[in-house]
């Protein structure tokens, strides 16, 4: 094996039988935190989970509930979840890959997304977490690697009652969420355009102090952006075309809107992509032009010293029969024919603007 080849997922995976529960993050230690929300059209309460047993306590809630699971290291919490919840071990499969394919899943009782979450960090970097929903007929479970997420809005709404959400049904829910991660993608182009954008005017105002590092990382982090919301594109359109009972007919027209969403951004991430291109073959041009004019200057004080060495060589050699030799102004006036030499070729550089 090369010695720069790191085992990963594909080695915890390798042997295993499908649907065994393993965690595959590279961080396979901590606790799985779990919040949950209890709500419908009257009431809202929430807390948080501390001993498994009380999942199944939560399920037999009346209304609609939302669990949060942050953090994927508690293995036997999501073992006990799939239990209560009847999910899939495949799916808790997928949802433990954090490297997974965004995908649409349909299974009899319940329906798996799974999303990336992107955003920005303060150092301007873009940061990717996957997120997955498992939406079932009164319950909505997602589950994410690290604490923290977008979702506060959306956590705001229902603790106000803030327009329809808690007089419709879980679908409705789900759909509020995957529509939260679609719009940060929005917020994290604008940011990638301005990046880009201020990248361009330093290239073209400050050339020599451009990095083309920059760029290239910019260039990078849009084409992940294009790889990721491919396949968002075919979640919305499946979310379409699913005849699962529980997508209800009065949610459809908000899933064609995340379709419209996912399409905006596929167009607007390839065409900042192709904008990042063109500043990267810009910067390129800039490094040739450059170096063509380190050339070109070279090029003149060579051409200019060739006959000057030709002079100097003629001078320089050891006959006695050279009349110049013994005459007292013969250096001065080799000196003076060198320089006029030297100033007809800049002249004539200059002439042809060469220069």
């Amino acid at each position: 094996m090369l010695p720069f080849v790191k085992k990963g997922i594909a080695e915890s995976k390798a042997g295993n039988p499908q649907g065994t529960i393993v965690n595959f993050a590279p961080d396979r230690s901590g606790q799985t935190v779990v919040e949950f929300f209890n709500y419908d059209q009257v009431r809202c309460s929430e807390g948080k989970v501390i001993e498994s047993s009380e999942l199944a306590k939560i399920k037999r809630f009346e209304g609609i509930s939302w669990l949060c699971f942050f953090g994927l290291g508690d293995v036997e919490m999501l073992r006990q979840t799939a239990e209560t919840y009847g999910i899939n071990p495949l799916s808790i499969e997928d949802i433990l890959n954090p490297d997974h394919r965004p995908k649409l899943e349909v299974f009899d009782n319940y329906l798996l997304i799974i999303v990336k979450m992107i955003d920005i960090s303060e150092e301007g970097r873009l940061t990717s977490e996957q997120v997955s929903f498992v939406i079932g007929e009164n319950y909505v479970l997602t589950f994410q690697e690290r604490p923290g997420d977008i979702f506060d809005p959306i956590r705001d709404r229902l603790r106000k009652n803030i327009g329809r959400i808690r007089s419709m049904a879980s679908d409705y829910l789900a759909l509020s969420l995957v529509d939260v991660v679609i719009d940060n993608y929005f917020v994290v182009l604008e940011a990638l355009a301005a990046a880009l954008e201020e990248l361009e005017l330093t290239l073209l105002k400050t050339p020599d102090d451009f990095e083309g590092r920059d760029v290239h990382e910019l260039k990078m982090q849009l084409f992940y952006m294009r790889k990721i919301s491919w396949p968002l594109r075919e979640i919305a359109a499946a979310l379409l075309r699913t005849e699962s009972p529980l997508l209800r007919h009065e949610s459809r027209v908000y899933f064609r809107d995340i379709y419209d969403h996912t399409v905006h951004v596929l167009e607007t991430s390839e065409t900042l992509r192709e904008v990042s291109i063109g500043v990267y073959d810009l910067y390129i041009s800039h490094i040739s032009m450059r170096m063509n004019d380190t050339m070109r200057t070279l090029t003149i004080i060579a051409t200019i010293f060739i006959p000057l060495t030709f002079i100097a060589g003629v001078y320089g050699m050891n006959f006695e029969n050279m009349p110049e030799l013994k005459w007292a102004w013969g250096y001065y006036g080799t000196l003076v024919l060198m320089i006029l030499v030297a100033l007809a070729m800049l002249a004539w550089f200059r002439r042809r603007r060469w220069l």
